[in-house]
């Protein structure tokens, strides 16, 4: 069931890539794309953005260091086959949550982004024995919080030789005339972005009994009707409807836990924009983050040490105090609260971050009740 929470929080299946009996790979998430045999017209005549999500991370590297002979591998292609890529970010940091993506699909609209690349290696069993895929995804970017949209062409290429994955992207991309001309040589990461638009406040506000909070569903996703076809879009449609079951239970979860809250707040739909919110009575919005734990603190505005290979869970259960260690690289969720107005964002006094979002929730509700007594 863990793994099952960990797969499904937001709907995004790039952090997991599924995959069928003939080993077609979906990278592209919980939308349906329609797969031809043409890169965007715009990819040597436009800036471009990489997504990379690579597996089997340990849990001392870094998102550069762990992908960095990946990157400048793919950036040399690229470079050469005149793809102009301005940046190179984190796949799981992207689509850490909704305020992150936001953050991320704004930047990216200010430096007049026009595609993005899905760059994945992906690690899996098959008969019993540890197999490597290579998966490229390239698509236009819709300037939306979504990055991509139901039904908008994409092109995608994997292989178990990178070099030929890449041979691939190449020659797809000499279909098109040249006109990027003045292209970094060298590969630019990213690993950070302006996501609190407030202060950073590690506790909670005192007046939380004075506004009502807003809590997100789990994300419940829409088959379009009639779906794109193809063997990748199958596989998605069943990793929706799977999502989907296992979003209604979560929300039936959710709607228990949150009883533990103790003052105004209401269950809302996921996809309400923060001025909705507002206009609808809302103070606040209970909002979450899945990622690595050092990407959080980053998204979050932390002080980071980059020496520090762990960070510190405080777990009270039936008034004891227990901690738990877990990787600074490690996948784990992250509740927080939203002022609207503000944009302040309250983070409460300790880390509680944890490796099931229903855990993670239980202990920043914990956190809340203390803090409000005193």
């Amino acid at each position: 069931m863990k793994k099952q929470f960990l797969t499904l929080l937001l709907g995004i299946i790039l952090l997991h890539p599924i995959y069928s009996q003939d080993e077609e790979i979906n990278v592209a998430g919980l939308v349906f794309l329609n797969y031809t045999g043409s890169l965007p017209e715009t990819i040597r005549n436009g800036k471009t953005i990489v997504l990379v999500n690579t597996t089997k991370v340990l849990a001392e590297q870094t998102f550069s260091k762990t992908a960095e002979p990946l990157i400048d591998e793919a950036h040399a292609v690229f470079t050469k086959a005149g793809i102009d890529v301005v940046g190179y970010y984190s796949l799981k940091q992207v689509f850490a949550g909704k305020d992150s993506q936001y953050g991320f699909s704004e930047a990216w609209k200010k430096r007049e982004i026009k595609n993005i690349i899905v760059l994945s290696r992906v690690v899996f069993q098959k008969k019993n024995k540890e197999v490597t895929r290579y998966v490229i995804l390239a698509s236009a970017f819709n300037r939306k919080l979504s990055l991509f949209t139901n039904g908008q062409v994409g092109w995608k290429t994997q292989g178990k030789d990178f070099d030929k994955v890449l041979s691939k992207v190449a020659g797809a991309a000499n279909k098109y005339e040249r006109k990027n001309l003045l292209i970094n040589e060298s590969p630019e990461f990213f690993n950070d972005v302006k996501m609190v638009w407030g202060e950073h406040v590690e506790g909670y506000l005192t007046d939380l009994d004075f506004g009502k909070l807003a809590v997100p569903k789990f994300k419940i996703v829409d088959i379009p009707n009639p779906k794109p076809s193809g063997v990748i879009n199958n596989l998605v449609a069943k990793q929706v409807e799977e999502s989907n079951a296992l979003n209604i239970k979560n929300n039936k979860v959710l709607e228990e836990k949150m009883k533990a809250y103790g003052y105004e707040y209401e269950l809302v739909d996921p996809t309400i924009s923060d001025i909705d919110l507002s206009k609808n009575g809302f103070s606040y919005v209970l909002l979450r983050l899945y990622s690595p734990g050092i990407d959080i603190k980053r998204l979050l505005n932390y002080k980071i040490n980059e020496e520090q290979d762990s960070y510190t869970t405080q777990i009270y259960k039936g008034g004891n105090l227990t901690v738990r260690r877990i990787p600074a690289n490690g996948l784990v969720y992250k509740y927080y609260i939203k002022h609207l107005r503000t944009g302040n964002i309250y983070l409460g006094p300790k880390w509680d971050a944890d490796e099931t979002w229903g855990e993670a929730l239980d202990h920043m509700l914990y956190n809340v009740k203390v803090e409000m007594k005193r």
